[in-house]
């Protein structure tokens, strides 16, 4: 398999994603030159389910709209064209069944995914005010893409990707290897076909690469949603280095404060959820969310204690050098990278906090009411205890400030912490999740 069959097949093919009769009229209609917002209204209205999830989608807290839009032509017209195209494929092809059984990928991990960098971008938009929201939107909501093609139409190979991706290669390289092509560029030609903005398809397409950045803001937008959202189906992390490094850099071109990218990161979870829920779309029930959040929660701790650990191996190494620059620089640098990441992990629990309080003020489940409440007390009690390391971390990274007569003195900041966590009435840090030594 190579890059050039993979392409003329996804020129020949005029149905790619088998989308359903409606769907395919809506693609028919809206790649004219003189699109009508009246004919797409009435093909969509053809299609009832569809119908009803323009509608709530259109009404929900998601656009924040001042007045109750009654008629799928009002829905095209507020949100438009584009939105509403897009939003129609979403609903038809993020579906368990149109990912092959024989790959190795969870679709609810897959839609969750896509669903989450489609919240985070319009955040982001939203946060540096970008002419088009609903367009950063859609970009979200297209950019893997051609992982949902790959899945569909080349199963066995999306396996080999994953089996090169568990040793060790990045998704694009194995992508490259297997297919001779990435997902991304597959995504810009599947939007392309699909008759998408050129600006939207631009922004899909490398949306990998974060060191080549250029004043394009929908591609900036799109990059930095990809950064702040977790890849669970592939399991392909970017180095926590090089994910920060990539933050940073895309901020700072975007002009977006790190308590800008804080308060995007603990909206997410909530925002998924919701955007599944209007749109139909399975990520898993309320239960799973939670485990998944559990499961996370652990990982956090581990690798905090793991970085506890080369934390204290670095101070040793770092007096022993006293002091000289480099070494200053370097400590610098790995206490701000920790404090970063321990922030971001507070960010991720508070937004689980956030889903749970949701559900048990909505009353849905008995379940829920009984078993969640002492969840909900563990995980802020553990976002406080996160938010206790982060701020005695701030204060020991400019070392040069601190006396290095005696290493035990200066650098002993499991017992600031427990201070801390005493001043914040939290005082078992200790035993839950084992303060190193």
């Amino acid at each position: 398999m190579d890059k050039i069959q993979i392409l003329e097949q996804l020129n020949s093919d005029k149905n790619l994603l088998s989308l359903p009769q409606v769907l395919a009229e809506i693609i028919t209609e809206t790649t004219k030159d003189d699109v009508s917002p009246e004919k797409l209204g009435n093909i969509i209205l053809k299609d009832p389910s569809l119908t009803g999830k323009i509608l709530k989608m259109a009404n929900s807290s998601f656009y924040n709209r001042y007045m109750e839009i009654k008629t799928v032509h009002q829905a095209i017209s507020m949100m438009g064209v584009t939105t509403v195209k897009c939003l129609a494929l979403s609903a038809s092809i993020f579906h368990p069944e149109k990912i092959s059984k024989s790959t190795l990928i969870e679709p609810k991990e897959f839609f969750s995914y896509i669903l989450s960098v489609a919240a985070a971008s319009k955040r982001i938009a939203s946060e540096i005010e970008f002419k088009s929201i609903e367009e950063a939107f859609v970009a979200g909501l297209l950019h893997d893409i051609g992982h949902l093609f790959i899945m569909t139409k080349y199963p066995n190979e999306m396996n080999e990707i994953l089996k090169l991706v568990s040793c060790g290669k990045s998704l694009t390289e194995a992508e490259k290897e297997v297919l001779g092509i990435d997902h991304s560029e597959l995504s810009s030609h599947i939007a392309r076909n699909w008759k998408i903005p050129e600006e939207i398809v631009e922004s899909i397409d490398n949306h990998h690469s974060y060191t080549s950045l250029d004043d394009h803001k929908l591609k900036n937008i799109v990059k930095l949603a990809v950064l702040l959202t977790r890849d669970g189906f592939t399991e392909f992390q970017v180095p926590l280095q090089e994910r920060l490094r990539g933050i940073s850099l895309i901020a700072r071109k975007l002009d977006v404060s790190q308590e800008q990218i804080d308060n995007i990161s603990s909206s997410l979870l909530t925002d998924t959820y919701e955007i599944a829920q209007y749109l139909g779309i399975d990520i898993g029930d309320i239960e799973q969310i939670l485990s998944t959040a559990n499961q996370e929660i652990w990982k956090s701790y581990i690798l905090i204690e793991n970085l506890f650990k080369e934390r204290q191996q670095l101070s040793e190494s770092l007096l022993n050098e006293e002091r000289e620059r480099g070494a200053i620089e370097s400590k610098n640098i790995a206490m701000a990278t920790l404090s970063h990441y321990l922030n971001n992990a507070t960010m991720a629990i508070f937004g689980r906090t956030q889903i749970l309080k949701m559900r048990l003020e909505k009353s849905q489940t008995e379940k829920i009411l009984e078993s969640l409440p002492q969840e909900i007390e563990k995980i802020d009690a553990s976002i406080k205890k996160i938010v206790a390391v982060i701020e005695e971390m701030k204060d020991v990274s400019p070392i040069d400030q601190k006396k290095f007569d005696h290493m035990s003195k200066a650098m002993n900041i499991d017992d600031l912490i427990k201070k801390r966590l005493e001043k914040i009435g939290n005082n078992f840090l200790s035993e839950e999740i084992g303060v190193p030594q």
